[in-house]
């Protein structure tokens, strides 16, 4: 169905496929914004503005618990000479909650994620980019309508499921094409039609499985099999059918996603995309890795103006970026990198429940082990506390005490 696709999971693959696109546009860039705080896309966007590509965000004024932090994003856009505009109709009823970027009218991209510091690193989420130009003409057909508060008619002939036009129609088709399985990732799967669905699709023996949250788990019926993912926040909303039709998107399976808000989910079928988005699902149904590390980051470049720890230059090897601020990353220096509340530490956490001297982080011929100095509130390591020396991979978590959190990315 679609060619030149490929497949974003996070926490993975962060910020870099945006930023890299974002870097390479050369005439346009149109981003729906419901949720955004990190710099780095930030300053990607601000550089190709500079360089005299027209870009236009949409940003949602209904986003709970945001409405600050995006009014400060339409300031600081439009000052960086960045059209913005709130979508006319959006609302805490229908809200404008689908996320897309389309460059040069050749480039589209859909996403499970807001361009947050938190879905970037730190929850289970998906992207499809693709460079189809029919799709991103369709994205950017949609976009105009928003923009312009005008109506808006899909072609029913391309792969988008866009709420609250056809996605209802859609979904219902697909799953009830399945065959032998359906696997959903959703946290907040709660339709009363997709659930009776789902019901008579397992009672006619079609494997159905929902990963999601124990909230909401807890409410489905029993012929739907259900669990919880314990390594990450689940915010992905994708469905695979058969192990060979995949939609991910925006779009939650719940009636206010599909029927009032703006919503836009995109169904594949290549082959590569589904034979890694499989592994991914089982490998957190059976909370294991999977046999490619999705939690593997891999730096193609890093933006330039980005700070590392002082005194060292960004090479190849190993950083750990912060949870609550990006930009402070910490390159890993080969030899042992120390972390405490004391000022002499590498990486100092000023927080009173860090110990004065908390862990030692050592690299050694590209290998990296951490060790946790007796303190008193503990290290984690992917959620678990750490006794003494274990050895890290690139994409596990840190946690020091109940204070700060850091993901290792490896740098290339």
């Amino acid at each position: 169905m679609l060619q030149k696709i490929s497949l974003i999971v996070q926490p993975g693959d962060s910020f870099f496929p945006i930023v890299r696109a974002v870097d390479r546009a050369v005439r346009t860039i149109n981003l729906t914004v419901y949720r955004m705080d990190d710099p780095i896309i930030q300053l990607a966007l601000v550089d190709a503005r500079r360089r005299g590509v027209r870009i236009r965000v949409l940003i949602a004024s209904s986003a709970r618990g945001w409405e600050e932090t995006n009014r400060k994003l339409l300031k600081d856009a439009k000052e960086a000479g960045i059209a913005t505009r709130e979508p006319a109709g959006d609302s805490k009823r229908a809200r404008y909650h689908y996320k897309v970027m389309t460059v040069d009218a050749e480039q589209a991209f859909v996403f499970t994620f807001n361009p947050t510091r938190e879905n970037l690193h730190y929850t289970r989420d998906f992207g499809v980019e693709t460079h189809d130009p029919a799709i991103a003409s369709e994205i950017d057909r949609l976009f105009a309508a928003d923009w312009n508060d005008r109506s808006f008619t899909p072609d029913e002939a391309l792969p988008l499921l866009i709420s609250p036009f056809n996605s209802r129609q859609r979904i219902e088709q697909l799953l009830g094409s399945a065959r032998t399985s359906i696997q959903i990732a959703d946290a907040k799967l709660t339709d009363p039609a997709i659930v009776r669905l789902l019901v008579d699709k397992a009672k006619a023996g079609v494997q159905v499985r929902v990963l999601g949250d124990e909230e909401h788990g807890n409410i489905l019926p029993g012929e739907i099999e259900f669990r919880a993912v314990p390594r990450y926040k689940l915010h992905a909303k994708c469905v695979i059918i058969d192990g060979a039709t995949a939609v991910i998107g925006s779009m939650n399976l719940r009636t206010e996603s599909l029927d009032r808000r703006r919503e836009l989910s995109i169904t594949v079928d290549d082959r590569e995309v589904l034979r890694r988005l499989s592994a991914v699902f089982a490998s957190d149904w059976e909370h294991k890795t999977p046999s490619f590390d999705s939690t593997d980051t891999q730096l193609i470049r890093l933006p330039k103006d980005l700070p590392v720890s002082p005194g060292r230059a960004a090479k190849s090897g190993f950083v750990l970026v912060s949870r609550t601020n990006a930009l402070a990353r910490h390159e890993l220096r080969e030899g042992v990198t120390s972390l405490g509340r004391a000022p002499e530490n590498d990486v100092v956490i000023s927080d009173a429940p860090v110990s004065r001297h908390h862990a030692l982080i050592t690299l050694d011929k590209g290998s990296c082990r951490i060790t946790d100095l007796y303190s008193g509130n503990g290290t984690f390591l992917n959620g678990e506390r750490v006794h003494g020396t274990t050895w890290l991979c690139a994409g596990d978590v840190i946690r020091i005490a109940e204070s700060e959190e850091f993901r290792l990315l490896e740098l290339l």
